[in-house]
C-alpha cells in the first residue's frame, strides 16, 4: 500500500486501474425535504455521491460532514455511513454503484486509500463530475446497446477526473507542508547558528534524513542549509566587527568558528575581503555621537 501522503499516487498519469469497474446502479436524489438513509454500509460495491443542489449531513465512518452544491462523496466497500438531507434545503444528488474494481495499490472495491477525506469539496471539477455521473444515470435508465460498454468508459472517466482533484489538492498541501518545513529550519538555524551544526544534527533535529531536508531547504530558499548558515553567521560576523572593539578571534567564537583561521578564510570568501580589512573600510563609515569607539565598546 503506498503512503496516502504520496501525492504522486493520485496523479492521473499513473493512475493504473487492474479490473475495470462495472456500474451496478444508478440513481438519482430529488425534491425530498425528508429524504434519510440510516446508518448502513456495502460490502460488494462502493458509491460515488454528488450533490448537485441543497444541503444535507453525511456521517461516514464516524464523522460527520456538512455538504452543498458541488460536493462529492465516495464510499469505499464496508465503510458505515448514513445520509439526510436538509428539510429547508432539500437535497439534489445523482449517485452510482460500482462492482469489480482493482486499483492498484489500494484494496478491491476501494476508490480512494484508507484515511483520505471522503468528502471532495467543491471545485472548478464539479460541474464535469456532475455531467459524467448524469450520463451514468441516462445510460442506465434508458440501456442503449452497448450502455455497459459506454457506461463503464464513463466510470473510468470519473474516477480518473477524482485523481486529477485529488492530485492537485494534495499536492497543494504537500507544497504547503514543505514551505512550512523549510521555515522551520530556517528558524532553527537562526535560533543556533553559533552552535557547531552538521546537515546530520540538522535531520536528527526535525527527524528527517538529510537528503529530505536539504532538498525542502534548497527548494524553498535556493540555499543548501549549510550555505545558509554560514550565510548566517558572515551576517552576524559582519555586524560584530563594525559595531564592536572585539578581535577576529573573539568575534569568530562568537559566531560559531573555534578556528579563526578557517574563520578568516570563509569571510574572505564571501566577502572579498579579511576580517581586518572588512573592519578598518567598514567602520570609518559609521559615526557614533555619543561615543568614542561605537555603541558596544566598554
Amino acid at each position: 500500500m503506498r503512503d496516502i501522503l504520496d501525492y504522486e499516487f493520485f496523479s492521473p498519469e499513473t493512475l493504473l486501474i487492474n479490473k475495470s469497474p462495472h456500474l451496478l446502479y444508478a440513481g438519482q436524489i430529488s425534491d425530498n425535504p425528508h429524504w434519510k438513509f440510516s446508518s448502513h454500509k456495502h460490502d460488494n460495491l462502493s458509491e460515488i455521491v454528488h450533490i448537485c443542489a441543497g444541503k444535507g449531513t453525511f456521517t461516514i465512518d464516524g464523522t460527520t460532514y456538512e455538504v452543498s452544491q458541488g460536493d462529492t462523496l465516495i464510499y469505499n466497500k464496508d465503510v458505515l455511513h448514513e445520509e439526510w438531507s436538509n428539510p429547508s434545503q432539500p437535497l439534489k444528488t445523482y449517485f452510482c454503484g460500482i462492482t469489480n474494481l482493482s486499483i492498484a495499490g489500494l484494496d478491491d472495491l476501494h476508490i480512494i486509500p484508507s484515511g483520505i477525506e471522503p468528502v471532495i469539496r467543491r471545485t472548478k471539477y464539479s460541474p464535469k463530475i456532475e455531467t459524467l455521473l448524469a450520463e451514468i444515470f441516462d445510460e442506465a435508465a434508458l440501456k442503449a446497446d452497448g450502455y455497459e460498454k459506454v457506461s463503464k468508459h464513463l466510470l473510468i472517466s470519473l474516477i480518473t477526473l477524482i485523481y486529477r482533484i485529488l492530485h492537485l489538492h494534495h499536492s497543494d498541501i504537500t507544497a504547503e507542508s514543505r514551505d512550512s518545513l523549510a521555515h522551520q529550519i530556517k528558524e532553527y538555524i537562526d535560533k543556533h547558528y553559533t552552535k557547531s551544526l552538521s546537515l546530520e544534527d540538522l535531520a536528527e533535529a526535525f527527524f528527517i534524513s538529510p537528503y529530505y531536508l536539504s532538498h525542502v531547504f534548497k527548494e524553498e530558499t535556493n540555499l543548501s542549509p549549510i550555505h545558509y548558515l554560514i550565510t548566517r553567521r558572515m551576517g552576524e560576523a559582519k555586524r560584530l566587527l563594525v559595531s564592536t572593539n572585539l578581535k577576529v578571534r573573539e568575534v569568530a567564537q562568537l559566531v560559531g568558528y573555534d578556528n579563526p583561521n578557517y574563520f578568516t578564510m570563509l569571510f574572505k570568501k564571501f566577502t572579498g575581503e579579511s576580517p581586518k580589512q572588512f573592519k578598518i573600510k567598514h567602520s570609518e563609515k559609521l559615526h557614533y555621537p555619543n561615543t568614542k569607539e561605537g555603541p558596544y565598546s566598554k
